[in-house]
């Protein structure tokens, strides 16, 4: 092989190790400004309320002292905020269980329908797509004591009836409920796309096997969606743990502060009784939360693994 040709290989090589680098860097490339106005938005206030939860902010941040891990001190020796500590955890773990079991049976029920399969997958994003105050409005609607369609079906069945947004078990219960209805259906599609990208050679496999639907659920759909189980927790648990716009106008807390999660214990030490710092530390608390929950999920799941 001549010189020339040499040189001539050599460049070729070059120039299809310079297309497989910006076949490779057009992907990052094009997500940029998306990641640029995250950081710019999200990573700002993160930056800020963290910085907030160290001093003793009253009016000014300028004259605020510097307090340390006193604000996290003061929290965690505070009867009212270990009560809604623990009303967000009971309030995420039923929302997260009672949710990922509704998206799983949702998806495999839009995963089995064949005619006006499209209507059905948008029908089932009109709960995400209403507000969080028309959702409170409707559960009360449903759910209050004296006209409360419920309790009207229960009294025409000759039943007792509850006053459930006045009793702190029900009245919790509800919220979930509420919650549960408002999230779900981004879950249930996300589930869906995974049970989809599943071959169907391996239903039919399955069936001349003599596998019952139960096993062909246990034993390979949901080990081969994983993922998207994994992307399904970490979306319901973000959601459940930031949750305010559906409990605030559904309970306002109540009754008593049994249905006072932490993001409604922020906003009313924030915005009510003006204790800035207070309401940051709150904020970097929902924010370790919600970090410590997403890393167990992609641990557990294995998301973005090149297992």
């Amino acid at each position: 092989m001549s010189s020339t040709q040499l040189a001539q290989k050599g460049e070729m090589a070059k120039k299809n190790k310079g297309l497989k680098l910006k076949k490779k860097l057009i992907p990052y490339l094009l997500i940029l400004p998306a990641i640029a106005i995250v950081i710019g938005v999200l990573g700002y206030a993160i930056v800020a309320g963290l910085l907030m939860s160290f001093y003793d902010i009253q009016f000014s941040f300028a004259e605020a002292p510097f307090v340390g891990l006193q604000n996290y001190v003061n929290l965690f020796t505070d009867a009212t905020f270990i009560n809604s500590l623990v009303v967000s955890l009971i309030f995420v773990f039923g929302s997260v269980a009672l949710g990922l079991a509704l998206s799983l049976a949702f998806a495999l029920s839009l995963y089995k329908c064949t005619r006006g399969s499209n209507f059905f997958k948008a029908l089932s994003l009109v709960p995400y797509l209403i507000s969080g105050i028309a959702t409170a409005i409707m559960f009360r609607f449903l759910f209050s004591g004296d006209v409360g369609l419920i309790n009207l079906i229960l009294s025409t069945m000759g039943l007792n009836t509850v006053n459930f947004l006045a009793d702190p078990v029900w009245a919790l219960i509800v919220c979930i409920l509420a919650n549960v209805w408002f999230v779900c259906p981004f879950a249930t599609l996300v589930l869906l796309s995974g049970i989809q990208s599943v071959d169907t050679e391996l239903f039919d496999a399955a069936k001349i096997d003599g596998a019952r639907k139960p096993h062909i659920l246990l034993n390979i759909i949901l080990p081969l969606i994983a993922p998207m189980m994994g992307i399904s927790l970490i979306w319901l648990s973000f959601a459940s743990f930031n949750m305010f716009d559906v409990i605030l106008p559904l309970t306002n807390g109540g009754p008593g502060r049994a249905t006072e999660v932490m993001a409604l214990f922020m906003y009313n030490v924030a915005f009510d009784e003006l204790q800035y710092s207070l309401g940051s530390t709150v904020m970097v608390i929902i924010l370790f939360f919600n970090v410590l929950t997403s890393a167990i999920y992609l641990k557990v799941f294995k998301i973005g693994s090149a297992d």
